[in-house]
């Protein structure tokens, strides 16, 4: 079997834009084959909203998106990668889909009818109507302005499209209902016959406007067709018919003339909106907090068949051999959605072509389990914690948490810290959603006497509180049973919520607690059914306020140490020991063997090598007290003003300074002052507290980036940049080889190493959109295969590759090894042994043996080489036989072993890995 078929030796993820298209993706191939890389990841390529950077906002999952290629696009590419025997892992989209400018002709459908269109059930939409609204209503919050404002702007106007009527809104078309046709348009008069080539054309024309009025939607599909070409056939119809519209839109100066217009857009099924309005009185499910990506109901049978036809002829015809499923969270029943998936993979396969492994994008706390799914693993957060964490100094990390508390003149205490920023998001960008859920509970407490007294707001209160204390993204409660570490998770999380929130009553709070975990469930079943959707739809809220209240807030307000800021992580983490992680390696090569293993992806905060340098801060808390205290110093006179305060505030100059140490490439040329600004602009909005995206302060912005702008203006005198420069490249050699120990470690422990566009380098890149640019191939592969001397120095940029080259062609060698084999670990002995993480791969008779740095700042020498006597008295006593070992890497043989020096392995590469035999 070719590898394009098995289980991936390595993957490369790669962001298709515009910009990057599968042309671009197929001349890449040969320098990635060149790498090791055995399986090309690509983020979605279906249709998306034109000009899209990231294509998650699919408007047409069963159409390659023009703007990449298109159909024929792919081929080409599948070609070149089966030239190559590379396998292709696809991205896909179940849990929504992309609205703007009602371009998804499902949505628009629903536009069109209401709760009548086919269409309605594809999407999680509340009809049954909020406080502010009636029944059946669909808000759309879409609009700029407020919808008063929009309207006597003549930014709302009717039009024919020469397909049917639609209310036009700054390039968008959204369609008017076929009945509101008639009271649109009125009859044509009897005065129009004469200019018409058919004088029955009128009398059919008012039957026809007169039977839209009551006409089912697949009638009114029809009539309205039917209208279409009417109008195409008599040029008198549709001058009639702009002129009828033109006189209905209303003249700016004029509020009065907007009357008529205001009371057909309120005969709609969807209220047009402001897009602040989202925040509270949204009653359509969304992709987090985004207007433009409404949530499909994926557990539906015709909506999974509906949006994964073109996956399935993709996996048939061999093009796509892995599938990675976006934010599997958001799913009513992600067991069984990904059950559904799997069969569709195993249909579609032809006879004998392997099998097509399913990944899932899963954020798991520190002890949560992935579930028992029928997938081949996680895209690999769950890796880059315990990675990230083993880089980390426990003392350095603490002495690190007074140093910030220092600087600030604030203790920061993160749990409050992350409970405050979820309660605002629940409250805020989710209240709606919120809200949904609260009017369903406030249902099901109306039939129950002893919880009938429970206010809306009561309920709504405790729901919000609830999430914001909940330890993980969500829970996964199928139809019947209660798992008892869930139940015991959420009874915590209420007992904390009710103590932190005096607000939040315990009544409310016990009966939302005996809902969710159906303690005890009714009796009568359809009311059981009730409690049982009620949980499933607070499952599918809890996560995206959980990510968007830690990910995209906390994250940005709590700077102690940037490098464990990022998806997966725990910003508050003071490091894991050893044990710890040989621990969750030997659970991983047991139960998902076949898990990536990631480091940066298009969603990282930062940058593999970005978070590497800043780890090392954790080695040197003094000295970056110091720097911080000095910088902060020698700035003050650089500090603005804004709303009568001074900008920026200690906090936001503390995550500053980390950000410019992580990044800091040695010049602060134009594009790099205009990433940082651009980077810090997108961090004061995600925190929430000075501004935001809901409510931009422009005054304090510009303020904060004017402060940022002159630290970095080289034409100004002062010792700053240079203090940045020296301070860095005392960092450099430890984080180059936190990043070699990151590299092998993802390539040796189990799990599949997953790499991100441009990391074969050294990448110091920020969080989207720094980190989706494009790049440039071509001297990316120049730069990646320059080197073809001996061993690196460690310090020096090609070093990455060469190790990642070296050991993907180790993995390579050895698949069953690395497929399936077991996991040891190896603790050294004597002195630092604290300071080497090593373990053994096994399998039958072969064996690898892994020995890593960590937190070895201390022992560096010139060039970044460990210090000679660093490990002289430190041994690798080896479990099992004694054996013949070679260093992968350098060649250096050890006769007959079963303990090893340290220094002897370390001396003339960081990294030892050593094999037992032959590896193939």
């Amino acid at each position: 079997m070719s590898r394009r078929q098995e289980l991936p030796v390595a993957s490369y993820r790669l962001q298709l834009s515009a910009h990057f298209t599968l042309a671009d993706a197929a001349l890449a191939v040969p320098h990635l084959d060149r790498l090791g890389i055995s399986h090309v990841y690509l983020s979605p390529l279906f249709a998306a909203a034109p000009g899209s950077t990231h294509g998650y906002d699919v408007i047409d999952s069963n159409r390659v998106s023009p703007e990449l290629g298109g159909i024929e696009a792919l081929y080409v590419l599948d070609g070149v990668l089966r030239h190559h025997d590379m396998g292709l892992i696809l991205d896909i989209v179940p849990n929504h889909i992309g609205v703007v400018g009602a371009l998804n002709p499902w949505w628009r459908d629903v536009l069109r009818f209401g709760q009548r269109s086919e269409f309605a059930g594809f999407f999680d939409i509340d009809w049954d109507g909020q406080p502010q609204m009636p029944p059946g209503v669909l808000v759309y919050p879409c609009l700029g302005r407020p919808f008063g404002a929009a309207l006597e702007a003549g930014e709302l106007a009717l039009g024919y499209d020469g397909n049917e009527l639609v209310v036009e809104y700054l390039g968008q078309s959204l369609p008017l209902a076929p009945a509101s046709y008639l009271a649109t348009l009125g009859l044509p008069p009897s005065a129009l016959a004469e200019a018409l080539s058919d004088p029955g054309t009128l009398p059919s024309l008012a039957g026809l406007l007169e039977g839209l009025t009551s006409a089912t939607p697949g009638d009114a599909v029809n009539e309205v067709a039917r209208l279409a070409r009417i109008v195409a056939s008599e040029p008198t119809l549709r001058a009639w018919i702009d002129q009828r519209l033109d006189g209905l839109n209303g003249s700016v100066g004029d509020p009065a003339s907007f009357d008529q217009l205001e009371a057909i857009l309120a005969a709609q099924s969807y209220r047009l909106a402001y897009w602040r309005v989202s925040g509270e009185e949204i009653n359509y499910r969304r992709f987090f907090d985004v207007n433009s990506l409404a949530a499909l109901r994926a557990e539906d049978p015709r909506v999974f068949a509906a949006t994964h036809e073109l996956i399935a002829r993709l996996v048939h015809g061999g093009i796509v051999t892995g599938l990675r499923v976006d934010h599997v969270d958001g799913l009513y029943k992600p067991g069984e959605y990904l059950a559904r998936l799997r069969e569709l993979a195993d249909a579609a396969l032809p006879p004998g072509e392997g099998i097509c492994p399913i990944w899932v994008e899963k954020i798991l706390a520190r002890d949560e389990r992935l579930p028992p799914w029928p997938i081949a693993g996680s895209t690999g957060y769950d890796f880059l914690a315990v990675c990230g964490d083993l880089l980390i100094s426990a003392n350095g990390a603490r002495a690190l948490a007074r140093s910030y508390d220092s600087f600030t003149g604030a203790r920061h205490v993160y749990d409050d810290i992350a409970y405050a920023a979820r309660k605002h998001v629940a409250e805020r960008s989710f209240a709606g959603e919120v809200t949904v859920l609260a009017l369903q509970l406030h249902r099901l407490s109306q039939r129950e006497r002893l919880y009938r007294d429970n206010t809306l707001a009561g309920l709504r209160e405790a729901i919000a509180a609830l999430i914001a204390c909940f330890p993980v993204y969500r829970t996964y409660f199928d139809e019947e049973d209660t798992d008892v570490t869930e139940a015991a998770s959420i009874r915590a999380a209420a007992t904390r919520a009710v103590l932190r929130d005096p607000d939040v009553t315990p009544e409310a709070m016990e009966f939302l607690t005996r809902v969710l975990l159906l303690s005890p469930a009714p009796e009568h079943e359809m009311e059981r059914a009730q409690w049982v959707h009620f949980r499933r739809r607070f499952q599918q809220v809890s996560a995206p306020v959980m990510a968007k209240g830690v990910e995209d807030t906390t994250l940005f307000r709590y700077s102690r140490l940037l490098a464990l800021n990022d998806v997966g992580c725990a910003a508050d983490s003071s490091g894991s020991s050893p044990e710890r992680a040989h621990a969750w390696f030997r659970d991983r090569a047991k139960q998902w063997p076949a898990s990536m293993s990631a480091t940066t992806t298009h969603d990282t905060k930062r940058s593999e090598d970005v978070r590497n340098r800043l780890a090392v801060l954790s080695e040197f808390p003094r000295e970056w007290g110091l720097a911080a205290r000095t910088w902060s110093r020698i700035n003050a006179n650089r500090r603005r003003e804004a709303s009568g305060r001074e900008v920026p505030d200690l906090d936001t100059e503390h995550y500053l300074y980390q950000t410019l140490v992580g990044a800091w490439e040695g010049r602060a040329d134009t594009a790099f002052v205009e990433r940082i600004a651009e980077h810090m602009t997108k961090a004061l909005r995600e925190a929430k507290l000075a501004t935001s995206w809901m409510k931009v302060d422009d005054v304090y912005e510009e303020a904060v980036l004017g402060f940022v702008r002159d630290l970095l203006d080289v034409r100004r005198r002062g010792t700053f940049l240079a203090q940045l420069d020296r301070f860095v490249n005392r960092l450099r050699p430890a984080a180059a080889l936190n990043s070699l120990a990151m590299v092998a470690l993802k390539c040796m422990a189990p799990g599949f190493p997953d790499f991100y566009q441009g990391s074969e380098l050294p990448i110091f890149q920020l969080t989207d959109p720094d980190n989706r640019r494009p790049l440039d191939f071509a001297g990316l592969s120049s730069a990646a295969e320059a080197w073809s001397g001996g061993v690196p120095s460690p310090i020096a940029p090609e070093a990455k590759s060469w190790l990642m080259k070296r050991l993907l062609e180790l993995r390579g060698s050895a698949p069953g090894l690395f497929a399936g084999g077991g996991y040891r670990s190896v603790l050294a002995t004597g002195e630092h042994s604290a300071s080497l993480f090593s373990f053994l791969r096994e399998h039958g008779e072969q064996r690898i043996l892994v020995v890593l740095p960590r937190v070895v700042a201390g022992f560096l020498g010139p060039g970044g080489r460990l210090e000679p006597g660093a490990f002289a008295n430190t041994s690798l006593p080896l479990p099992g036989r004694s054996a013949d070992w070679t260093n992968w890497l350098t060649g250096e043989q050890f006769q007959d072993c079963d303990v090893l020096n340290a220094a002897d392995l370390l001396w003339q590469f960081p990294v030892a890995v050593l094999i037992d035999g032959e590896p193939g």
